[in-house]
């Protein structure tokens, strides 16, 4: 049998069993990515790797919350979409609903690859963790 924890956690805070699908949440920052800001992210995502991988079953709760996880940990993810098709609505326009759903922006969709950002909340900046990208002027 488990023990309850006592004293402070030892993870953050959504590591802690925490449904992260149910949250309501809005892209960071707020408003749209200048062409500027979208380009450089697109320069930092190349090399990236797909964190979270999209099946048959689409988008569920349970992908919602795994893509919310690795932007909190890592700001700028790339998720592999296997069942992306333009029969039902434009491959873009996917991805656009898949970054409204989690909350994040998009910024890029190559083939069946689509790249989100999400910069941290003000919570995770106030528990002493700063931004691992820092977005050029808006300007």
């Amino acid at each position: 049998m488990k023990e309850a924890r006592n004293g402070p956690s030892k993870g953050p805070w959504w590591q802690e069993g925490v449904d992260l699908s149910t949250l309501a949440w809005q892209p960071r920052p707020s408003g749209e990515l200048t062409g500027k800001q979208r380009g450089y992210l697109k320069s930092l995502a190349h090399t990236l790797d797909p964190v979270v991988h999209i099946g048959q079953e689409g988008v569920t709760p349970a992908v919602v919350s795994e893509i919310r996880k690795q932007l909190l940990h890592h700001e700028l993810i790339k998720v592999k979409w296997l069942g992306l098709s333009g029969e039902d609505s434009p491959k873009k326009a996917q991805a656009r609903d898949l970054a409204r759903t989690v909350g994040a922006h998009f910024v890029q969709l190559v083939g069946h690859m689509v790249v989100l950002y999400r910069a941290p909340d003000a919570g995770a900046l106030e528990e002493g963790r700063s931004p691992k990208i820092l977005l050029p002027s808006a300007s």
